[in-house]
């Protein structure tokens, strides 16, 4: 072994700077499925209310007095929908205390305006649209019937307008 020669410098191997599978490009923006593209173009998966307001059928107050109806609703009688819940899991939340002024104020509130409607004969169609989310006839496509439907539509919307005396 000769200790006279000098250590040749380690040399550095260079690797890419990319390495792995190349990355495979994708659009942006993923829109979905082309039958869900298809539904959206449609308006299949917006809500009644909202088509409503989309289309211009109805003005931006009408709109916020059903959101309103359907929030007293789901706060009298819980969500529409079906599910399964175990009332004793909370799920990690903190539970706020109820309060008990509050929501008697808001109960009456709601029927004060079911009471209204039912006297002018709006409410069922005004629930089916703003908490069922059923499609009425006037969104399905022009027919006479239609027409009346909706007149009906916008003044159990405008009745509710005139109760609450507000909306956004």
């Amino acid at each position: 072994m000769n200790h006279t020669d000098t250590p040749r410098p380690a040399i550095i191997l260079s690797f890419p700077k990319r390495r792995g599978r190349p990355k495979t490009l994708r659009p942006m923006h993923d829109s979905g499925t082309p039958e869900l593209v298809m539904k959206r173009a449609l308006g299949e998966t917006m809500e009644a209310l909202d088509l409503c307001l989309e289309r211009d059928l109805i003005t931006r107050r009408q709109h916020w007095c059903g959101i309103h109806l359907r929030w007293l609703y789901t706060l009298r009688y819980g969500a529409p929908s079906v599910r399964i819940s175990d009332p004793t899991h909370l799920g990690g939340m903190e539970i706020k205390t109820d309060d008990p002024m509050w929501r008697a104020a808001r109960e009456l509130e709601y029927h004060e305006a079911i009471n209204m409607l039912a006297g002018t004969g709006h409410a069922l169609m005004l629930l089916n649209l703003c908490v069922y989310n059923e499609r009425p006839v006037f969104l399905r496509g022009p027919s006479a019937r239609g027409e009346s439907t909706l007149t009906t539509l916008r003044e159990g919307l405008d009745a509710l307008a005139k109760l609450w005396k507000r909306g956004k």
